[in-house]
């Protein structure tokens, strides 16, 4: 929870917008859907795997965080070699900006699934959309705050530049 945030900055700061930008749609179906693809599939397998008793028993609510936490892949070493190889700037934009994307999802799925209570008298129905919902809330709220703090260190830094070109002339 530290580390990833810099990490971001860092990687956002210096990638080439305009390929990013311009693979936008590819890269938001990818880091959405195959994360979500990743989450449930991970989390019905590890339920199944645990009333077949072949791993430990877990609730619906366990697997779910379990796979939440294990379903954001990492391509760390692909991109290393993508850019020693000058691969296609499309793919290393895509590859990228999934995983940048698939790391959010993770988080804030995690964070839905430890949210969600179990109250006696909700549906299931009733469920689903209020983990739909407090997704939504913890997605749009966390994109908000990084831009807000994205356009403040931008406007911190643009100032400090000014003031040491002026204090240097």
């Amino acid at each position: 929870m530290l580390l990833l945030p810099p990490i971001i900055f860092e990687s956002g700061y210096n990638m080439n917008k305009e390929t990013f930008f311009k693979n936008v749609g590819a890269v938001l179906i990818y880091s959405f859907l195959g994360t979500f693809i990743a989450i449930f599939s991970s989390s019905i397998m590890f339920w199944i795997f645990g009333q077949a008793n072949m791993s430990a028993e877990f609730t619906w609510k366990e697997s779910f965080a379990f796979g939440s936490l294990i379903s954001a892949t990492d391509p760390v070493s692909v991109l290393a070699i993508f850019k020693e190889m000058n691969a296609d700037k499309n793919l290393f934009a895509i590859i990228f900006g999934e995983s940048i994307f698939n790391d959010a999802v993770a988080i804030v799925m995690y964070q839905t699934v430890m949210l969600s209570g179990t109250t006696a008298d909700a549906t299931v129905w009733e469920s689903i959309y209020k983990g739909a919902a407090d997704f939504t809330l913890i997605f749009v709220g966390s994109l908000v705050i990084g831009a807000v703090m994205a356009l403040l260190v931008a406007f911190v830094l643009k100032r400090q530049s000014s003031y040491v070109k002026d204090t240097v002339e």
